[in-house]
């Protein structure tokens, strides 16, 4: 169920209208479980089992992690935990990536192995991330274990962020939960602005780049090197608009309903570093993997050469865990390589100096060509786009004027103009008397330039 759909509409009204009737704090987890339910199981209702047998299980392995005293009975607590979440992930995601490549190696002996038909769920990387952290946190002893089954499930499965993210630790929503559901009118005006605000950015701006950004891509070769240029920053922009965008509707839908949930973006284009932009994109990923991941493997704790090894392992692992592709380990893994890289050389990021939005106009070029592996849906398509960049192949069909890609440079140097005022959007209140007419302004710009077609989320793939 996507969130720009009038069935959604209807799913959190119904919600929405229980959780104001009914008081009781259990009937409204119950009501949010129930939810979140019907919202999974919209995509493919067989799904729904394996996801509550993932919460079923990881909720009593937390609850004898609590109550074990022996270490070696909690370290294999954990690694069973561990094993049967990479070992779910790994049979729906990965298995039919890793039989290509095993066929690949091996096809001059004539080994032929056939592709399992097999429906990737939805949302399953997101949710495993959260399961994992929830039990090493509390092997960890960082956080305790849910009170009650229903806690934990309905923390594992909150609709909000169940398919997409923002991925959030037990730490952070299990407290939420204790206190209770908070609907208020100064919670529900600042949710419907965030969403407002998400729906903006999906609909206006992010489908509506997709248009050109897809009609190049299907065929690159066709068009000409400042087309193709034009095209990979219509992507940068277009997969900023629709994540943060989707990230917004989810911190907007929890918001209304009394939750909390963690900011996933903060301007990662004007970031003046490879290193700020991990810290301003997709912020609950890149937080998860320093904790779980960098941090782990030792981090910068065993001397240089092992802090890059880890930098680029780390990265690695979070482009495959983006999708079962090498564009997705490429890209990943040259991100490892760009943050070693400034490792080495101490990069370091200035405010106060005014031109540094020629830094940031730069690591936006480097960042847009590396999307490119993202983008592309084939090896062989990422070779014809990165010629076309660089003038390998030229001619072809013009998208658009030249001149349009001086909206880059606007963009940049309005986005740094931002960063310098620390400029924030407005939270509107309800003691300002233009709260309400100005949040309706807004929907009703929206519905009045709404798309005919709606896209699928980018991130719904992973």
């Amino acid at each position: 169920m996507n969130f720009v759909s009038i069935e959604f509409a209807y799913l959190f009204s119904v919600i929405f209208i229980l959780l104001l009737i009914l008081r009781s704090p259990l009937i409204r987890k119950i009501i949010i479980l129930s939810a979140s339910c019907i919202f999974y199981a919209y995509w493919d209702w067989r799904f729904l089992g394996l996801l509550i047998f993932v919460t079923v299980v990881d909720y009593y392995i937390s609850r004898l992690l609590a109550q074990a005293t022996d270490q070696r009975r909690r370290k294999f607590l954990l690694l069973a935990s561990v094993i049967l979440n990479l070992a779910v992930l790994g049979v729906f995601k990965y298995l039919n990536f890793f039989i290509d490549n095993f066929d690949y190696l091996f096809s001059s002996f004539g080994v032929n192995i056939s592709h399992v038909n097999i429906l990737l769920p939805i949302g399953i990387s997101f949710y495993t991330f959260e399961t994992l952290s929830y039990v090493i946190d509390v092997y960890r002893g960082d956080t305790e274990p849910a009170h009650s089954l229903l806690d934990y499930a309905v923390f594992l499965t909150f609709f909000p962020r169940l398919v997409a993210g923002p991925i959030m630790r037990a730490s952070q929503f299990l407290p939420q939960l204790e206190r209770g559901v908070e609907i208020n009118p100064p919670n529900f005006v600042a949710g419907a602005q965030l969403f407002a605000q998400g729906l903006f950015k999906k609909t206006l701006i992010a489908d509506r780049l997709s248009l050109g950004v897809d009609m190049i891509y299907a065929n690159p070769a066709l068009y000409a090197p400042a087309s193709v240029w034009m095209a990979i920053f219509a992507y940068s922009i277009q997969i900023y608009f629709d994540f943060s965008g989707y990230s917004d509707m989810a911190i907007g839908i929890a918001k209304m309903m009394g939750f909390d949930l963690a900011q996933n973006f903060h301007m990662p284009y004007v970031s003046q570093s490879i290193t700020e932009f991990w810290r301003r994109w997709h912020i609950s990923l890149s937080t998860w993997l320093r904790d779980y991941l960098y941090i782990p493997l030792g981090g910068n704790r065993k001397g240089k050469v092992r802090t890059y090894i880890n930098l680029l392992l780390t990265m690695l692992l979070g482009g495959l865990w983006h999708g079962a592709s090498w564009n997705f380990v490429i890209w990943g893994g040259l991100h490892g390589i760009y943050l070693a890289i400034e490792r080495l050389f101490g990069v370091k990021v200035d405010d106060e100096r005014p031109f540094n939005w020629i830094k940031a106009f730069l690591l936006f070029i480097l960042v847009s060509i590396t999307w490119v592996f993202f983008r592309s849906t084939s090896l062989e398509t990422t070779g014809i786009v990165l010629s076309k960049l660089f003038f390998l192949s030229k001619g072809g069909l013009l998208w658009a004027p030249n001149s349009a890609l001086i909206f880059v440079f606007i963009i940049i140097v309005g986005g740094w103009w931002m960063r310098r005022k620390k400029f924030e959007i407005p939270v509107l209140t309800l003691d300002k008397p233009y709260a309400i007419p100005l949040l309706a302004v807004e929907y009703f710009w929206i519905y009045l330039f709404f798309p005919a077609n709606i896209n699928p989320f980018i991130y719904f793939q992973f």
